[in-house]
């Protein structure tokens, strides 16, 4: 029995605090208490024999007249009234939704005390309160919070309410959070429940015709191929990497590396006040992801798991064999016998299959009162319409919270690994079936394939067979988040984060397929990763007076990216048998087929946002960075990116409050300037010398080197300044929403790379 169990506690003289961060330390009980009545902070010595829990706990509460008792995981400590008996009262219950479903993880919070509980899987709590006159607090997200006094109740049931108005629901923006009430700029939050269902690849397709303004586009039937993303049109013609991705306050992360079934939101951030916060990388706008975190409760496990099927659509109408023989047996001039080789072959059946995609998740999430966790694995398997199309992907997501120091100081560790093995189709072969006739066969009578090297002709279905491209992708990084709350509103925080990326592709065509005919067969290997280390530092301070709310954000940044990369390929093999894993048993080798490269840029950054909310009608946001990057020459490393936004809550007004068909009406504007720097080469700036020929000396002819790219010292930053104007709207209960928005979006000093002569001056004709 835990009462049983033996505690180690430091020496006399102890607080009644200390005590109980022991017990709660090695026990992993939670002790819950009335702050107001119990004076932790008094001292008491503890005699040495006395070493069990139900010793130790007598020895502290009995003098002061408390005792305790133990509910699953909370020790309770109560007050004991003049005839012995508890001045506490046991109160159980269950907290629904409207549908009757049970709400779990809803709060149930004594009201002017830290005591509480959340309930568990089946929307019960068990919970001891003062007695017949304490209150309970009871809040779900999402639901309108209820006071319940307990009175002579025993057995609550209660059914919280959704707000449908919900404008203080919490949304994600830069660098934390703010209720839709306070937000000023164009801003788009999505939670899980509105994400589009069925199978997506990544993030981007549960968002595809969610947003307005966001164009998601996959182009292209290839299952490996990744989407798309532009916002509001295209900022840069550098290298265009559309928005900016952060995920769980990560900025830079890579979209492909959380499944989608573990994100519970994702915000959108479309015009320049919102998103300036991010500075030099989010011309494109930025998409904020929060993945789904455990919650105090018992283990939960969960899974989600679909298969479905894909076929081809809009297939080429091709004649078949029969209508190709009618045609030119008939047609004057057009006598196909001596092509015809007695097959009934369709190229684009032979090529296509109805594509088969699974997809699993299995997650297990829990905590207690000070932390909470949650872990998931995921595997996504799609076989593409093309038979040499698929693509398999693992990932898996470990995240941790801890509170403790009073609740002072949270720790949230997450880390997350994601495996993608990636077999890309050649497009070519789409090509080669439009032109092959249906008269050819795939193979011959004796079983070798048929093939012919003709103009823009080959047997395809041989190419899918002997020919590979494999490339293997393995994403891992982790993070450290640490937040501390000296002060009630100041929030100091440190984010550390740690990523590694890397590639390896294959490539092999064989000696006799269309595609390695001309080479006698051709491998290629290749490689690259990149590492990046990132720390941010944030200072948080919120503080209200009276009608006037006031949030001040200030932080600093620092990024370094290291990337490096091979490749290699050889040509002229006599056996496809090794494919492309012997690159030395290739015969030819041409000037540029071994290459290898590295390069390393830093970012460093400092920002800053004011927000100033008067009375929840007339509300204010600036923001502004300055960043240094390596990328840029030397007399334009940095700059600032500054914006401002204000909003008018006209439904907060008094002439308007009492309408009761007007349940929201807020009028946004916004200006501000971001800009570019994600698609440019690190070393731009800077001299550079390539390879140019070979050149004698003493015998032997060596390579030679020339000034392949000048300097650049005054190459600066690209910035797109905008405009925005909206207007919020609901109506009639909320069932009438709109979200009008006018902007003017412009981008300046936009960067393209121009052929230049260099040392010594001479242009190639």
């Amino acid at each position: 029995m835990a009462q049983k169990q033996t505690i180690n506690l430091p020496e006399n003289p102890l607080t009644v605090k200390a005590v109980i961060q022991a017990i709660e330390q090695q026990t992993g009980l939670s002790v819950d208490y009335n702050q107001t009545r119990l004076n932790v902070s008094q001292e008491i010595d503890i005699p040495a024999n006395r070493t069990s829990l139900d010793e130790i706990l007598k020895t502290v509460l009995s003098p002061s007249g408390f005792t305790y008792h133990i509910e699953k995981t909370h020790i309770i400590i109560s007050q004991v009234n003049g005839n012995g008996a508890q001045e506490k009262k046991n109160v159980s219950g269950i907290v629904i939704d409207e549908s009757d479903e049970p709400l779990v993880g809803a709060n149930i919070i004594e009201k002017g005390t830290n005591h509480g509980i959340r309930t568990d899987e089946n929307g019960q709590f068990t919970l001891d309160v003062a007695g017949p006159n304490a209150v309970l607090q009871v809040s779900y997200l999402g639901h309108l919070s209820q006071e319940i006094r307990v009175g002579t109740n025993t057995s609550l049931h209660i059914r919280l309410m959704k707000d449908v108005q919900n404008l203080d629901e919490v949304v994600i923006v830069g660098y934390g959070t703010m209720s839709r009430r306070e937000i000023t700029g164009s801003v788009t939050n999505i939670t899980a429940k509105d994400f589009n269902q069925g199978f997506s690849n990544d993030a981007a397709r549960l968002l595809q015709g969610k947003v307005a303004g966001l164009e998601i586009n996959t182009g292209t039937g290839d299952v490996t191929a990744n989407a798309s993303i532009r916002l509001r049109g295209i900022s840069t013609l550098q290298n265009d990497q559309g928005p900016f991705v952060v995920i769980d306050n990560v900025p830079g992360a890579d979209i492909t590396t959380v499944a989608p079934q573990d994100i519970e939101s994702i915000s959108i951030l479309k015009d320049a006040s919102a998103a300036a916060i991010y500075g030099s990388r989010s011309a494109g706008g930025v998409i904020l992801i929060t993945t789904k975190r455990g919650t105090a409760n018992q283990p939960k496990i969960s899974y989600t798991g679909a298969v479905g099927i894909s076929s081809l659509a809009n297939k080429p109408m091709l004649m078949s064999s029969t209508k190709w023989r009618e045609y030119t047996s008939t047609t004057p001039g057009k006598d196909g016998s001596s092509f015809d080789m007695g097959a009934n072959t369709d190229w684009f059946d032979a090529i296509t299959r109805t594509g088969v995609q699974q997809d699993h998740n299995i997650s297990l999430s829990g905590g207690g009162t000070r932390n909470n966790y949650r872990g998931s694995v995921s595997m996504l398997q799609r076989n593409g319409i093309a038979r040499d199309n698929s693509m398999e992907r693992y990932n898996a997501r470990l995240q941790f919270t801890q509170w403790s120091a009073d609740n002072k100081l949270k720790i949230d560790l997450t880390g997350a690994a994601t495996l993608t093995d990636n077999s890309p189709t050649n497009t070519r072969n789409f090509v080669l079936a439009y032109n092959m006739i249906p008269v050819r066969p795939i193979k011959l009578g004796d079983g070798s394939w048929y093939d012919t090297r003709e103009y823009d002709q080959g047997n395809p279905v041989r190419n899918q067979a002997e020919n590979t491209y494999e490339n293997k992708i393995n994403n891992f990084y982790g993070t450290a988040n640490v937040t501390y709350t000296p002060v009630e509103g100041l929030d100091l925080k440190v984010l550390l984060t740690k990523s590694r990326n890397n590639e390896d592709y294959s490539e092999y065509r064989s000696i006799g397929s269309e595609a390695g005919y001309n080479d006698g067969g051709f491998a290629l290997r290749s490689g690259n990763i990149t590492d990046r280390d990132l720390s941010e530092w944030t200072a948080n301070y919120s503080r209200q007076f009276g009608d006037h709310k006031l949030n001040l954000l200030g932080g600093y940044s620092w990024e370094q990216q290291v990337y490096a990369a091979h490749s290699g390929q050889t040509r002229g093999y006599i056996t496809d048998l090794l494919g492309p894993n012997d690159l030395a048993s290739g015969r030819n080798i041409h000037v540029g087929d071994a290459t290898s490269a590295r390069n390393k840029s830093r970012l460093i950054s400092f920002y800053g946002r004011l927000n100033y909310n008067f009375s929840e009608r007339y509300v204010l946001t600036a923001t502004v960075r300055h960043d240094g990057s390596s990328k840029f020459g030397k007399n334009h490393k940095w700059g600032t990116f500054p914006s401002i936004s204000a909003g008018w809550n006209i439904s907060e007004e008094p002439f308007i409050q009492n309408t009761a068909w007007v349940n929201d009406l807020k009028l946004r504007i916004g200006y501000g300037v971001t800009g570019n720097q994600s698609g440019l080469d690190p070393y731009k700036t800077l001299e550079l010398f390539g390879s140019d020929g070979l050149y004698y000396d003493n015998g032997a002819w060596l390579p030679a080197y020339s000034i392949s790219q000048n300097a650049n010292p005054d190459l600066k930053w690209e910035q797109t300044a905008m405009l925005n104007i909206g207007l919020d709207v609901a109506l009639f209960a909320n069932r009438l929403n709109a979200k009008l928005e006018w902007y003017d979006k412009k981008t300046s000093d936009m960067l393209y790379t121009y052929p230049v002569p260099t040392p010594p001056y001479l242009m190639d004709e």
